[in-house]
């Protein structure tokens, strides 16, 4: 997948897969939700640590779709992991924002 949309796709599925994953764990441990670590919510690392994860392994680096590569291969994947971290709250906010469109149109149908 050498397409720069071919990897803007794959991005921006990852960052709906760690927006779910996310949105899982809390489900299931709903304690953790409210919780902080460092001053930082157990959610925003969860995603964090999860985005990181999924860069790594889908081998994600943005900087080489616009041929720039770093002194370091690490710097790459660990940047674009945390542009994956912002996006799965975007990701989240369209999600919560279809669905709240979706009871809308089903109260109108009523």
């Amino acid at each position: 997948m050498s397409t720069a949309g071919g990897l803007l796709a794959t991005w921006v599925f990852l960052a709906f897969a760690v927006e779910r994953l996310v949105e899982l764990a809390m489900n299931i441990l709903p304690a953790l939700d409210k919780k902080r670590v460092l001053g930082v919510q157990v959610p925003t690392i969860l995603a964090l640590v999860l985005s990181m994860v999924l860069a790594y392994g889908a081998g994600l680096d943005f900087f080489l779709m616009f041929g720039i590569s770093f002194k370091w291969c690490l710097v790459g994947p660990a940047i674009t992991g945390l542009f994956m971290t912002g996006g799965s709250n975007l990701v989240h906010d369209i999600v919560e924002w279809v669905n709240a469109k979706k009871i809308m149109a089903r109260i109108r149908c009523m």
